[in-house]
């Protein structure tokens, strides 16, 4: 078996995993951003179900988007920048 088809359930392992480790919390700070960083109004009766559900929504999503990265570094990085991108958002608007 060559080199490439070994490595490559590894790979898939590392992409699945760092989605789902590093997209908890990016999915928490997304949530947060869309629904009370003024996208919908205080009144809104619904919002804390907005952010309930958009947070799963995008949880969901992130073990998805980690397997278009073309490599385990790309993957990390593109993550770990998004998570810090978040962050400091989350920071100037609170």
């Amino acid at each position: 078996m060559s080199d490439a088809a070994s490595a490559a359930p590894r790979h898939l392992l590392f992409k699945g995993c760092a989605g789902l480790v590093l997209g908890f919390p990016l999915a928490l700070w997304l949530s947060w951003l869309l629904t009370y960083g003024g996208l919908l109004p205080d009144f809104v009766p619904v919002r804390d179900q907005v952010a309930m559900w958009l947070a799963t929504l995008l949880w969901a999503a992130a073990p998805c988007a980690a397997f278009l990265a073309r490599s385990r570094a790309q993957c990390a990085g593109v993550f770990l920048l998004a998570n810090a991108a978040a962050c400091a958002a989350w920071k100037v608007l609170q």
